[in-house]
């Protein structure tokens, strides 16, 4: 006996483009319909969408540029951000962005603003594939905790995953292609959910620098030498010099060293330490795996420079007793730990 044929599950044919673009200008109501139904086979294979592609570069009739960017965007907006279909949606919808003829451009640039987080998925899948050194390496990361709509980004941590950390050091991608996705992560700028960090020894051009900090801003583009502390500074009012600690950053080399929120640094290798740039400065001649001396105040600094800006919320200040100074013997690390995948 035959065996039953199997139903068939797999989509249909798809059309021929040519024909479908003419009849979205056709006068009948139900046969511009039907093409937009059938126009939309296109988007599900990276061939039908480079096809799309191609027909809104060919510069069409404005009805047929319209509809093929709804296409577009529907498909940009619903599709997984990994995949090379709509990876392939998003280099359309850029270069498009780009176009001479205003309508495709304006509205291309319009799409890419109202899906600006889908963007940065798809370029941070991207930069991640082409080992980027950047965190965190999922870009569903970034929304977990804050939404998109969260408050700006200055009143978030700068460690957590709600801001995207990209570290461009020697290991940066040398493709030209890594660089044009760092510039699709403009959005994160205009909402302070970024900090680039230009390390000492990459490959950036000057005019590559220039770029980055059009795009995001001087405040979001920090120079640094190949190895990180791990501290973020607090404001220091007052006429001592040195640098106060607001906190440390879980695992970073001042973690591992035992220095805290409140500490004062003082001094490095025996030097005193004017002001945070100045431990910048010195800590671009350092390597990964160096050790280095802080001396370090652990007494009440904070409390001082709590007293300094709400006196009244605080009891009188004691006798003053001389501050409790120790030496950190700090192991510098990288910005980042090394991937575990990687030789």
């Amino acid at each position: 006996a035959q065996a039953a044929a199997e139903p068939d599950t797999a989509p249909g044919p798809q059309p021929p483009l040519t024909p479908l673009l003419q009849q979205l200008t056709a006068r009948e109501f139900s046969q511009r319909q039907q093409a937009v139904t059938q126009l939309q086979q296109f988007a599900g294979s990276v061939n039908g969408l480079q096809q799309l592609g191609s027909a809104l570069a060919a510069n069409p009739a404005p009805e047929v540029a319209r509809r093929i960017l709804e296409v577009l965007e529907h498909h940009f907006s619903v599709t997984d951000s990994s995949t090379p279909e709509i990876c392939a949606t998003a280099d359309i919808l850029e270069q498009a962005a780009l176009a001479k003829r205003w309508d495709i451009a304006e509205t291309s640039s319009q799409i890419l603003d109202r899906l600006w987080t889908t963007r940065v998925n798809v370029a941070v899948a991207e930069l991640v594939r082409l080992k980027a050194p950047l965190q965190p390496k999922d870009p569903r990361l970034l929304w977990q905790e804050y939404g998109p709509d969260a408050a700006p980004g200055f009143a978030l941590n700068p460690n957590s995953n709600s801001i995207l950390r990209i570290y461009i050091d020697e290991h940066w991608p040398e493709s030209p292609r890594a660089f044009e996705l760092l510039k699709r992560l403009s959005g994160m700028g205009r909402f302070g959910r970024i900090s680039i960090y230009s390390i000492q020894g990459n490959s950036l051009t000057a005019e590559q620098k220039s770029t980055i900090k059009s795009l995001f801003g001087d405040t979001r583009v920090q120079e640094r030498g190949r190895v990180c502390l791990g501290i973020l500074q607090e404001p220091f009012f007052g006429e001592d010099s040195g640098v106060l600690i607001a906190s440390v950053e879980k695992n970073s080399s001042a973690d591992k060293a035992g220095l805290e929120g409140g500490d004062l640094i003082t001094s490095m290798n025996d030097q005193p330490l004017q002001d945070f740039d100045d431990l910048v400065t010195r800590l671009k001649e350092c390597q990964v795996g160096q050790q280095i001396r802080l001396e370090v105040v652990r007494s009440q600094q904070r409390q001082r420079l709590q007293r300094m800006l709400n006196p009244a919320q605080l009891p009188p200040e004691p006798p003053p007793a001389a501050p409790a100074k120790r030496e950190v013997v700090v192991t510098l690390q990288g910005w980042y730990p090394p991937d575990p995948t990687e030789n």
